[in-house]
């Protein structure tokens, strides 16, 4: 197959709750950046998100991965990490990386990023996206030559949904990934693919924000919407989770994007003085549910997504679980 630089990926259905049944496999959701990593029969390499963006530059300790794989040219697919001592992923961890185009010495070394591979969708020149997942996997497995720090394949489980959603409950993980084995690598959200998770969270897009209060420096709190109908909702404001420096770095990417008019479909009440921006930017934010009115209760930040798109957005509604 041709060079495949920003294949789409496969994304999985939220569901709402886990569920054993032997023809599935069950993963921990990793929570960092998703991207996929192409190595052509020279050695060259491109490692992009979901959106296209380059992300080679942003993550150098990477460039190794040119030498993990046999099977060239080869395609995988997996996430952009940062573990903790535990070997949990964190996104927000993942914060001090993310919008760092030339990261220093120091900066890699202080907020480390891994990649954890989980599919496969080119090897040995050969497009293998319409093989079944377990013989995806399995080959995907095999050509991993060179393992290191930064290299990990993503372990699983097979049948025991509950068992694993369990487990990534007393680890304090994000949640688990359910896969049919039989998939076929489709560029689209499938039912094939599905997402349990632990914790409420999702991304919004920022809409505004409004004025500090007290002592508290950049802005009070961000004003957060879902698309519905290609217009954008306001479901509430968000204004924990931010330490000093998150709060100066978003404040600066906010600014020159200010816009006189609300981008909400109609003007929100806000707690505080209210500035307008142009809905460019996405949140992920963790928060306990959603009210009646469709607003959401009890919100923190946990980063900013480039790696999504604004009209992306939507209200995820967990659909049955059974498979």
């Amino acid at each position: 197959m041709g060079a495949m630089e920003s294949p789409n990926v496969m994304l999985a259905t939220l569901v709402d709750e886990p569920f054993d049944d032997p023809e599935w496999i069950f993963e921990t959701k990793w929570d960092g950046v998703r991207a996929t990593c192409r190595i052509d029969g020279r050695g060259g390499m491109t490692l992009v998100s979901r959106t296209g963006q380059d992300l080679s530059g942003t993550f150098p300790e990477l460039a190794v991965l040119r030498r993990a794989f046999s099977g060239l040219p080869i395609t995988v697919d997996g996430e952009i990490v940062s573990l903790d001592e535990r070997g949990r992923s964190s996104f927000q961890r993942l914060q001090a990386r993310i919008n760092r185009l030339r990261p220093t010495p120091r900066d890699v070394e202080a907020v480390p990023a891994h990649f954890v591979v989980f599919d496969l969708l080119e090897h040995d020149g050969r497009d293998v996206r319409d093989l079944p997942l377990e013989k995806r996997r399995r080959i995907l497995q095999a050509a991993i030559v060179a393992p290191d720090h930064v290299l990990a394949f993503s372990k699983d489980v097979r049948g025991q949904g509950g068992a694993a959603f369990a487990a990534a409950e007393r680890a304090g993980l994000e949640g688990i990934m359910a896969k049919h084995l039989g998939s076929r690598y489709v560029g689209r959200r499938s039912r094939q693919w599905l997402k349990i998770k632990v914790h409420l969270r999702q991304e919004f897009v920022i809409g505004g924000w409004t004025e500090p209060r007290g002592s508290r420096q950049g802005f009070g709190a961000l004003l957060l919407g879902v698309y519905d109908d290609g217009r954008l909702r306001y479901v509430g404001n968000v204004g924990t989770g931010f330490d000093e420096a998150t709060l100066r770095n978003i404040l600066a990417q906010l600014s020159p994007i200010e816009t006189p008019s609300t981008p909400f479909d109609k003007a929100p009440s806000t707690p505080a003085a209210a500035h307008w921006v142009k809905p460019r930017l996405v949140a992920e934010v963790r928060f306990a549910e959603w009210t009646r009115g469709g607003s959401i209760r009890q919100p923190a930040f946990i980063g900013l997504r480039t790696d999504k798109r604004p009209r992306d957005v939507q209200r995820e509604r967990p659909r049955v679980a059974a498979s």
